[in-house]
């Protein structure tokens, strides 16, 4: 079976263990406590941030996605510290190339 050229892409991304921030959606199942708390501190983390509006959005109850700009190698770590927190994570995207 052959890859699609995007498959490709992306698998080579899963290989990218720099520091270097890349943009990514994730469109969670609710922005409440556990979530922010979960994203608060990955934004802690070094080269890791996201907008603090949004976050304070999601503690509202009025948003369920955030942006956040974080090396590629952190993500599996922020969806399974999602999971562990019963969020239930709906989409992680890339946002840019």
């Amino acid at each position: 079976m052959e890859h699609h050229p995007t498959i490709k892409a992306l698998e080579a991304l899963s290989r990218d263990y720099s520091e270097t921030p890349r943009r990514m959606l994730f469109v969670l199942g609710s922005g409440d406590g556990p979530a922010v708390e979960v994203l608060q501190a990955a934004a802690r983390q070094r080269h890791t941030s996201l907008n603090p509006q949004h976050l304070a959005e999601m503690a509202a109850g009025t948003r369920r996605s955030v942006e956040l700009s974080t090396p590629m190698q952190m993500v599996p770590e922020i969806v399974r510290a999602l999971s562990l927190s019963n969020v239930a994570v709906y989409q992680v995207q890339l946002l840019e190339d």
